[in-house]
């Protein structure tokens, strides 16, 4: 019996250690001249024990090293440069959704860093892992330009999770706007109270509102990781936020909506809120690619192609001009001018960086001259 027991335990407190010499040094202690029965078994209990203290020790260490290391990248400094930069000048902004960390993500970012694109707005699940830190690695070379749309999963996968994005991109709110080079953006969050009564909506309608009389503004963006619109696939239509929102964008003047969730890419035609059956929008302009930014309509863009696996599209809806399942981003170039802007948006495939969609929307607009009085 005793026997037994002694191999048991010998076994326990050297075997995984691999450690001869520790055996040895054991034995020597364990079986000394003057040791009788009763010895050695306390002289067991208290080797149980110290090693017990020994695994609570180093688990701790592993746990603080875990912590230190989500904590230095959460709370480093982030800086979106250019934020307001009000020069009028031609610039691209690259955008995409459903990253994940696997290799169609990191062909995504390179992809994207081969476009030089001054802003890169992602549009939410972004991390499908317990902590954010894979991601944040992964889209490090635009630390100074990014703007996040929060996910599902980055919302809802914990707290220390959701704690990484806000302190890392300072969110203290999920819904944000900022202007950039004549282009107003709005950032929503589908998954955070959007009601009429909402602090959301009270903050939406009284910032495009602004935007919209601001006679320095020349576009209007939002970004929204639930969709208002899809062709069947997996995920349906945000029905609710849309019969909210989408009379709003159009009072207010929305040229281009950017939205995930879905993992396949789909492109609408210039559509109208159709109060009758807001699931049937009334289609604008049935151009494959040109369309005008005075016409009546928003374009409503799906780019949940950052490199998550992709959801099947069912059908296409009649409104939706464009749709596929491909890796890659939407790059969108703002050309500034007089009296016309344009906007051109152009999904780029990982694969042959192919165009796989490009459209374009012009305005017109009358830039004010500045007088030499001198």
């Amino acid at each position: 019996m005793f026997l037994s027991l002694f191999a048991i335990f010998s076994s326990n407190l050297f075997v995984n250690k691999g450690s001869s010499q520790g055996l040895g040094d054991f034995l020597d202690n364990l079986f000394d001249d003057n040791d009788n029965g009763d010895d050695i078994k306390k002289k067991i209990e208290k080797e149980l024990k110290d090693k017990d203290k020994d695994k609570d020790k180093d688990k701790d260490k592993d746990n603080k090293q875990e912590t230190e290391k989500e904590e230095n990248f959460a709370t480093k400094d982030y800086n979106f440069a250019d934020e307001g930069e009000k020069e009028r000048k031609s610039f691209n902004f690259a955008v995409a959704g459903d990253f994940g960390c696997s290799k169609n993500a990191k062909n995504t970012v390179s992809n994207m860093k081969d476009k030089k694109p001054e802003l890169v707005i992602p549009l939410g699940d972004l991390s499908y892992s317990k902590s954010a830190n894979c991601w944040l690695d992964l889209i490090s070379p635009f630390n100074d330009r990014l703007k996040v749309t929060l996910g599902y999963h980055d919302v809802n996968d914990g707290a220390s999770k959701l704690n990484q994005y806000e302190q890392t991109f300072g969110l203290k709110n999920h819904c944000d706007s900022f202007d950039y080079r004549h282009v107003h953006f709005v950032i929503m969050s589908s998954l955070s109270k959007f009601d009429k009564g909402s602090e959301q909506y009270k903050f939406i309608s009284e910032d495009l509102k602004k935007a919209s009389e601001d006679k320095e503004i020349d576009w209007i963006i939002v970004t929204s990781y639930g969709p208002l619109y899809t062709s069947p696939s997996k995920h349906t239509a945000e029905k609710d936020m849309r019969d909210i929102y989408h009379p709003l964008f159009e009072q207010y003047g929305v040229n281009l909506v950017l939205q995930a969730h879905n993992h396949n890419y789909q492109r609408t035609y210039p559509i109208s809120y159709n109060s009758g059956d807001s699931s049937k929008p009334t289609i604008s302009n049935q151009f494959t690619t040109d369309y005008s930014g005075q016409s009546n309509g928003i374009v409503f863009a799906i780019v949940g192609t950052g490199g998550e696996g992709f959801y099947p599209l069912e059908s296409q809806a009649a409104y939706t001009a464009t749709q596929f399942a491909r890796f890659g981003f939407l790059n969108i170039e703002i050309s500034n001018g007089n009296p016309h802007t344009k906007l051109t948006g152009t999904f780029y495939d990982n694969k042959g960086d192919e165009v796989r969609d490009q459209f374009t929307i012009t305005k017109e607009i009358q830039v004010k001259k500045l007088v030499d009085k001198s």
